[in-house]
């Protein structure tokens, strides 16, 4: 099969003009007998007998090797040259994503670790490099523990239900990117469209004498405001050294709002310079747009929003979690606007940044979710605040995301099913504080679908196929928002933790799939006759949730079939199941 081995830059909304893909095709072997560590595998990847496709997993037709085998440790490896003209910068090795554990060698010396399936990690490699060829080298152990956080991985070397083919080892873009020692680490874009402002919260790799950032803002080319500072010298009082982080305020006068009816974005600029000398240059843009909930209704831009959201999984045949190519995650959006919805709930999931790329510039509202782990112990708990916090800083700055998402059905918390637990509700609330301390602009969703502690929003999930069964269990919740109303027999909110007027939302429903389909799938309740009856279910089931007038919004599950679940609008080649207007006329919103 042809393969797209993904050249394209791999970070679209924080762009530096100079970098080099390492993607294509790298030595690759299993390590099933935990010898390469002690073999010293690193010192000569070319002793790895196998060859992959990177940026796609082993168990990935894309990859060339296509074996779902469970393999816990595997090894990868190849050369490279970095450019002659970068002699003078210091080199850093990015990762975009590593399932789950990734050790890292440059020609024999360890670089760095880093744990973690979903999120990206660099390590500065410039002192490890020699003249000429260079050999990466990298191990990666995935394990089938259910106390790391692993999304709709099985973890039981089968799939079963809504679980699927694990995803191990490298499975986003591996790049090299020249950057000066001083240079920036982080950026954090807050807008504020009743000030009319942008907040620039910036964070410097180490300070030097004589600094200035210089922010440019343009639309579609003509200056709409800019500013030069001077970098604050500002000693830290409990280190007495200075402090490498600041703000920028810059004006935005008269601003054009974004929203999924009309996606404006901003290019922004930011250069660290050193007098006339610029050290550093990012490429990025931003939406002036305003997310916040009050008398049971969510605002967006200070008006309330009505949702209508999709589940979205991201799993591809191809490629599993690597999408074919960036225009496959663009006809994702696309497909996902034209069949009616302006939103999507990314399920289990920390997508390729381009997929929020383009929710960014054709206007579709995200709901960001963190990969579960599956029952509640420490070191999970740990590991999965950890990544998530990752996330969460990865891609604050995208304004199509509007909510995050750090637990979804219990899942890690599973103990509170049976009992009531004082530890895992309090990783609940852990979560929820820890994501408003780096994000406060957004909203969050504590457990999404039921068992809720402190929420922005309250989400149930209910999968029955029944309209009228369907509206009988929303009135007995209405009656009493504790009681065990719905099909899944667990509590909307947790004993402790009252209706406070958060708006609420139905977050997963229907699932419907289709007899023809039933004979080799998975899907949920009872079956559909035909395609037809599909699109007649699923609007009665809107209905009844359109006439709630306390229900602000939905999440209907789901974008596309995966594998054995067959309940999507789409099959699992993207091809709409029927025409897309009925879909639209299906999915309206109040």
């Amino acid at each position: 099969m042809a393969v797209n081995l993904r050249q394209e830059y791999p970070r679209p909304n924080m762009v530096r003009e100079r970098w080099l893909c390492l993607n294509g095709k790298w030595h690759f072997d299993f390590d099933d007998e935990n010898q390469g560590l002690k073999e010293k595998w690193f010192n000569d990847g070319k002793q790895l007998s196998k060859e992959i496709n990177v940026p796609y997993a082993y168990q990935t037709p894309a990859s060339g090797i296509n074996s779902q085998e469970y393999h816990e440790v595997v090894w990868y490896a190849r050369d490279f040259e970095v450019p002659g003209k970068w002699r003078e910068d210091r080199i850093l090795l990015h990762f975009g994503a590593v399932d789950y554990e990734a050790m890292v060698w440059v020609n024999g010396i360890v670089a760095g670790k880093h744990e973690g399936g979903y999120v990206p990690f660099s390590f500065d490699i410039t002192d490890f490099l020699e003249q000429g060829t260079n050999q990466l080298v990298v191990r990666v152990v995935d394990e089938d523990k259910i106390n790391q956080p692993r999304g709709k991985q099985t973890a039981t070397k089968k799939q079963w239900g809504c679980w699927y083919t694990p995803v191990t080892g490298i499975w986003q873009s591996v790049w090299l990117e020249p950057v000066a020692a001083t240079r920036f680490t982080d950026i954090f874009l807050k807008p504020n469209i009743d000030e009319e402002r942008l907040v620039i919260e910036y964070t410097l790799s180490q300070l030097q004498p004589g600094l200035t950032i210089e922010v440019v803002a343009t639309d579609d080319g003509q200056l709409i405001a800019s500013q030069e500072v001077v970098v604050s010298s500002r000693i830290s009082r409990w280190l007495d050294a200075p402090v490498s982080r600041g703000v920028v305020n810059l004006s935005v006068p008269s601003p054009k709002l974004w929203s999924p009816e009309s996606p404006f974005l901003y290019d922004l600029v930011l250069r660290l310079k050193a007098g006339d000398q610029v050290l550093d240059e990012l490429k990025t843009y931003f939406g002036m747009r305003k997310i916040h909930v009050q008398r049971g209704q969510v605002y967006l831009n200070n008006r309330p929003y009505y949702q209508r959201l999709i589940l979205d999984q991201g799993y591809w045949v191809e490629g599993l979690y690597t999408a074919p190519s960036v225009e496959a995650l663009r006809r994702d959006v696309e497909l996902t606007k034209a069949m009616g919805f302006n939103g999507a709930r990314k399920h289990q999931k920390i997508e390729d940044p381009y997929f929020y790329y383009f929710c960014d510039k054709l206007g579709l509202l995200v709901w960001s979710e963190m990969p579960a782990c599956y029952e509640y112990d420490v070191e999970g708990a740990e590991r999965l605040r950890r990544e998530w916090t990752e996330a969460v800083l990865r891609d604050r700055n995208h304004p199509s995301i509007i909510a995050w998402v750090p637990v979804n059905e219990g899942w890690g918390v599973d103990q509170l099913k049976d009992k009531v637990m004082p530890e895992p509700i309090a990783h609940l609330m852990g979560l929820y504080y820890q994501t408003k301390s780096i994000d406060p602009t957004r909203l969050v969703i504590s457990n999404d679908g039921w068992e809720h502690a402190q929420t922005d929003m309250l989400t149930i999930h209910e999968y029955t196929q029944d309209a009228c069964d369907l509206k009988q269990r929303y009135e007995a919740f209405k009656t009493n928002r504790h009681k065990t109303a719905f099909s899944h027999g667990r509590p909307i909110l947790l004993p402790d933790f009252d209706y406070d007027g958060a708006p609420i939302l139905v977050t997963e429903f229907g699932g419907v799939k289709v007899e023809e389909q039933q004979a080799y799938g998975w899907g949920y309740g009872k079956a559909a006759a035909d395609y037809d009856e599909m699109v007649e279910r699923i609007m009665g089931l809107v209905d009844v949730i359109l006439e709630q007038e306390e229900v602000v919004g939905y999440c209907y599950t789901q974008l596309t079939d995966v594998q054995q679940e067959v309940n999507g609008l789409l099959d699992q080649d993207r091809n709409p199941k029927v025409d897309v207007e009925l879909y639209k006329q299906a999915f309206r919103g109040k």
